[in-house]
């Protein structure tokens, strides 16, 4: 009959300690279901993420511009036309539109600041001092 007291006093025991953690996770997956992910965001693709093999030299901005442009529909604008003779690195190898003319602008202070599927506008940026 003692036996019987201690193995149900320690059933209970063992049903309250594990009682509160059971139901505090429950609680836990309850209170903070899984966030859905939201959907990623399509870029949409256009004339300037065609790839071509690309074998420039360094040249001024306008002949690379020009170069990397020609016949595809991509249209490189700038309206500023001090940035025609801005020596630009050259540009070699399988790249896309958007790739090359990256290529092409590291180093300089001229950056892309408007891209869409057709269209990458070059600007003149300021170096940060």
């Amino acid at each position: 009959m003692l036996s019987t007291r201690v193995a149900s006093c320690l059933l209970v025991f063992a049903h309250v300690l594990a009682g509160p953690l059971s139901g505090a996770a429950c609680r836990a997956t309850t209170q903070h279901p899984a966030q859905p992910r939201p959907a990623t965001a399509r870029i949409k693709l256009g004339r300037c993420d065609q790839q071509v093999i690309y074998n420039l030299p360094a040249q001024r901005f306008d002949e690379t511009a020009i170069a990397i442009a020609h016949a595809t529909g991509c249209f490189i604008r700038y309206t500023d036309k001090s940035l025609v003779n801005v020596p630009v690195q050259p540009v070699r190898g399988r790249l896309t539109r958007r790739q090359a003319l990256r290529v092409a602008l590291r180093g300089t202070a001229l950056r892309i600041v408007r891209e869409t599927p057709d269209l990458m506008e070059v600007k003149r940026v300021a170096k940060p001092r």
